[in-house]
């Protein structure tokens, strides 16, 4: 072989380059594509990871109203003691019950005394009265014996008589008359006058009354008036039909 025939060129097999034609389809994706791909998969991730950081955020809101709440004190008037027990309470009620029954006692106490106090004045009051009756009678029964005159005899007995009963009333009883024509033919005039009264004994049925008077007697005996000094001892009965004298009787 000659020279020409060693520099003549050698062809070599035609053969396209790259990779065979499934892996090149495989691969047609550009290298741009596939970074804009896994960026947006990964910013995909970065929003779920902010969504769940979201969604802890507002589990921590939720947690921090919680506790917030948990924080409200409570609206009572008074502070709230979570140590007493129903074992504590209790004295504290009986107390108070305790308290409310002693004030209602002395609430009655207080009822009871006044109704006593009013019972006690009113019968004060009503003996009081009695008294005053029984010794108003007395003094007008001897203001009444000791006050006779001739020309008003008849109208003077009668009004002796109309207090009068028991046995001061016997002691009159057939004597009218006669004591009328003395009194008239003597021409006496006396003039009585009670000096002081007092009461001996009472009850709601009678009383003795004492009491003094003094007398000035004219007659024709003796024209110049004469003073006289009596003490009656005056019995007072009570009945229905009001108060009378039964008895009297001179004690000096």
């Amino acid at each position: 072989m000659n020279d020409n025939d060693n520099r003549r060129p050698r062809r070599r097999a035609a053969r396209s380059a790259g990779p065979p034609v499934e892996e090149t389809a495989a691969e047609t994706v550009p290298a741009s594509e596939d970074s804009t791909v896994k960026l947006a998969e990964a910013a995909v991730k970065s929003e779920d990871v902010t969504v769940k950081s979201a969604d802890v955020a507002v589990k921590s809101e939720d947690v921090a109203v919680e506790s917030d709440d948990a924080t409200v004190p409570p609206a009572a008037s008074e502070p709230v003691d979570l140590g007493k027990s129903a074992e504590d309470e209790a004295p504290r009620s009986r107390g108070l019950v305790l308290a409310l029954a002693a004030a209602i006692v002395l609430v009655l106490a207080l009822v009871v005394g006044a109704g006593f106090a009013a019972f006690t004045a009113y019968s004060a009051n009503q003996d009081e009265d009695l008294r005053a009756q029984y010794t108003e009678t007395a003094r007008q029964a001897v203001l009444n014996l000791t006050t006779i005159r001739a020309e008003t005899a008849k109208e003077d007995i009668d009004r002796i008589l109309s207090v009068a009963s028991g046995d001061f009333k016997t002691e009159f009883d057939g004597r009218v008359d006669p004591f009328m024509d003395v009194v008239k033919q003597a021409n006496v005039v006396s003039t009585g006058e009670v000096v002081e009264s007092g009461i001996v004994t009472a009850d709601d049925e009678s009383a003795q009354v004492l009491v003094a008077a003094k007398q000035m007697v004219s007659n024709n005996g003796s024209p110049e008036p004469q003073s006289r000094q009596y003490r009656f001892r005056v019995t007072v009965s009570n009945a229905d039909t009001g108060m009378t004298v039964s008895k009297v009787e001179f004690v000096g």
